[in-house]
């Protein structure tokens, strides 16, 4: 492919809220906020590191971080001072009464809380964890009645030795919202940060469970800290900013970028275009100026009228520096220092417009020279610290290299360095989909690898038809709609003859259109269908209307262990996105098991003989869901075993230190019940039981322990399990016991 004289046809032959921080108010003394959790809160937890450097880098000084434990080494000094207890259990929390004594100490105002691992692991239920979160809640406020609490739904976890815990995190984190919604006054506050969407077992933790110092704790900081600042009395941006991977407005409403290009440098005299865009429905226009090394200047009075048009016509402005396409390859193109050096020389006229405008950094800034490419890291954020330092608080987009197509990945593999780099961190990246993406593999692979970064994405540049290849303009907007990812067309009007097929109007006339301003603008996911007006606007900020209540589904393919459903698909007035499917046990309350993007759900790890509950319910990319369907139940098969009893055992051995949990997992596999057990097994190198323990009455002399039923789980019916764990110490290694007896019967392994 000729990327060269393509992206030189289109620009040189052209005739052509981000974060406003507010200081937490000064108060007679600090905030006191305290981290409470387990060993991903406390060691070394650097997360909580770089939110107190990144609350110190905005102008949230006035803080102080408590706690009974220090702060651990993360690479530079910071106020770390916790309650992150490696090991600890909810649970274990409040059956010891350990919160009223780190509370009395601290004195807390705002409580981080990111609790439940261990208690998941252990295969504590989601509702016996929430009752912990109850009894803790009522002992903060009993320490200050105006606690602020801060709870995440935590990070998954993907453990070895614990094939469930996945979807036990799930089921505990669908029901923290709620609980949440319950439980918050407006004394005492209650805030959920969601830490789980967009964070990977693999590529985000070190061993399936603890946030690796690459990405993971990068992540977790990045959504704790808009919740931080809110918690302070401030308001962590004061318009257009980014969420994990969404825009959204001041107020947080989801802002979906729907628009077009407008070529203004060359078109100065057409602003008629303005209305005529919005006639269509458009919600934004990405607005091309010139920074004076190749067009323009654009000077700032111009600018301010750009602003005035978009305003106007009620949609949101993207503005973007033109001069710095194809550099290191197109001759006489601008640097990103130069185009910093701009919007720095604008800036007065620029500020105060957070709500209405996104700063566009430079297009396409950089050609496919590799050296130069390599840099795009270093030159984009070296530009968005310029900004930033000129009190420059907006949105900010930042385009990809090598033309604006990231044929390389280089914005694709660089971008969270970039987007931490950024103190406000108020980025959002940029892709122009031209003839590299051809396909709907290419596409979707490009955009799956943003949503799995957490970071956010939007199309800025794409067309039906290029001289190096054919877009597939209808898989871009189809997934984009579907994804909630912004996307704006190239371009209104004034193409040169080479790529005329690229203006959506002839002549900037809005009642000719070319077929594709048709296709763009009126045809399926086109502006017209899915567009939302900003909220800042009046405008009602997004689809309010929730799909259809989807069909009852029907279970196929039971097994002891599994199943599969089916229901019939539901219908939306801009598209189904997606399914959550719940499950319940018997008779029990209904809990999020996961989702499904098609009208189908495998689950497994199910327990035979016993019977499941199932709905669904449909979603949309606004948000909006579907009533529940139907109810379906399903008996899963009797399976079982040759023996007597099976163990399962899983010793996780806590990071810098001797201690260690121990998970273990009995089922009765004879063909009776077994009413009233204990299990037997010995350790090998001399670990030690710290009593009490969970499930059960555990007892140890010398290296023999024993484990016996209480009241509650004293009947074990055929094929039913009953986990029980505890605390332990060690030395040196730590084998798992050799073998089991479950009332004098060996039992089987695995």
């Amino acid at each position: 492919m000729t990327w060269r004289t393509l992206r030189a046809v289109v620009a040189g032959l052209l005739l052509a809220a981000t974060v406003v921080l507010a200081p937490a108010a000064s108060a007679a003394a600090p905030t006191r906020i305290m981290a409470l959790g387990d060993s991903i809160t406390g060691s070394p937890g650097c997360w909580r590191a770089l939110l107190w450097k990144h609350l110190q880098d905005t102008g949230h000084t006035d803080v102080d971080f408590v706690g009974s434990l220090p702060a651990p080494g993360c690479g530079f000094t910071y106020d770390g001072e916790n309650e992150g207890h490696g090991g600890i259990l909810a649970t274990n929390i409040v059956r010891d009464n350990q919160l009223p004594g780190w509370l009395s100490s601290a004195r807390p105002d705002v409580v981080l809380m990111h609790l439940g691992t261990n208690d998941v692991w252990n295969n504590v239920p989601a509702a016996t964890i929430l009752n912990a979160y109850t009894t803790m809640l009522g002992q903060m406020r009993a320490s200050n009645p105006a606690v602020k609490l801060v709870v995440a739904q935590i990070i998954p976890m993907n453990p070895s030795g614990c094939a469930a815990c996945g979807q036990r995190v799930i089921d505990l984190n669908a029901a923290i919202p709620g609980w949440a919604q319950a439980n918050s006054t407006a004394a005492s506050p209650i805030t959920v940060v969601d830490q789980w969407t967009g964070f990977s077992t693999s590529a985000d933790t070190t061993d399936g469970v603890h946030p690796n110092t690459t990405t993971g704790i990068q992540k977790m900081e990045s959504r704790w800290f808009p919740a931080v600042v809110a918690a302070l009395g401030g308001s962590a941006a004061a318009g257009l900013h980014v969420e994990g991977t969404r825009v959204v407005e001041a107020n947080g409403t989801l802002f979906v970028m729907r628009g077009v290009n407008h070529a203004y440098v060359w078109y100065p005299s057409q602003n008629r275009a303005f209305a005529d865009m919005k006639s269509f429905g458009t919600n934004t226009v990405r607005v091309v100026l010139g920074s004076g090394q190749r067009w323009g200047p654009t000077p700032a009075a111009e600018v301010t009228n750009v602003m005035g048009l978009c305003k106007q016509n009620r949609m949101i402005c993207v503005l973007e520096v033109h001069d710095t396409t194809g550099y290191g390859e197109q001759s006489g193109a601008a640097s990103l220092d130069q185009a910093a050096t701009y919007w720095v020389g604008v800036a007065n006229a620029l500020k105060g417009q957070e709500n209405y405008v996104v700063i566009n950094l430079g297009n396409e800034p950089f050609g496919n020279n590799a050296s130069v490419s390599a840099t795009w890291a270093s030159a984009t954020s070296g530009a968005i610290n310029r900004l930033r330092g000129a009190g420059l608080q907006h949105l900010i987009m930042a385009d990809a290299p090598m033309w604006g197509q990231d044929w390389g990945n280089i914005m694709r593999d660089n971008a969270a360095s970039v987007f931490n780099a950024d103190p406000q961190r108020n980025t959002v990246f940029s892709i122009h989909m031209y003839g590299v993406y051809d396909t709907a593999a290419e596409i979707n692979a490009y955009f799956d690898a943003f949503r799995t970064a957490g970071l956010p994405l939007v199309v800025g540049e794409f067309g039906h038809n290029h001289s190096d290849g054919d877009p597939d303009e209808a898989t871009i907007m189809a997934q984009a709609q579907a994804r909630g990812l912004g996307y704006l067309g190239w371009s209104w009007s004034g193409n040169s003859s080479e790529v005329a097929y690229l203006d959506m109007t002839n002549n900037f006339d809005p009642a000719s259109l070319t077929p594709w301003g048709e296709r763009f603008l009126n045809g399926a996911n086109g502006v017209r269908q899915t567009s939302k007006e900003a909220t800042i606007f009046g405008g009602g900020g997004g689809d309010s209307q929730p799909p259809s209540t989807p069909g009852t589904p029907t279970a196929s393919g039971v097994t002891s262990t599994g199943l599969t459903l089916t229901w019939t698909a539901s219908t939306d007035n801009v598209g189904v996105t997606g399914y959550d499917v719940f499950r319940a046990l018997g008779s029990g309350s209904f809990a999020l098991v996961g989702s499904s993007a098609s009208t189908s759900f495998a689950d497994g790890g199910l327990t035979p003989s016993t019977a499941y509950r199932y709905q669904v319910r449909a979603k949309d990319a606004a948000g909006n869901v579907s009533a529940y369907s139907g109810i379906v139940t399903a008996t899963t098969g009797a399976g079982g075993g040759s023996g007597t009893c099976k163990v399962g055992y899983s010793g996780q051995n806590w990071g810098g230190g001797s201690g260690f949990t121990a998970s273990v997992t009995i089922t009765n596999t004879a063909t009776s019940a077994v009413d009233g057990w204990t299990l037997a097994f010995s350790y090998a190198n001399g670990q030690r039981v710290t009593l009490p323990g969970w499930g059960a009455t555990f007892a140890q002399s010398g290296a023999a322990v024993t484990a016996t039923n209480l009241t509650w789980n004293r009947t074990l019916a055929p094929n039913a399990s009953v986990s029980i764990g505890f605390n332990g110490t060690y030395s040196g290694s730590n084998p798992a016991p050799a073998s089991f007896t479950l009332n004098g019967n060996t039992c089987t392994t695995g």
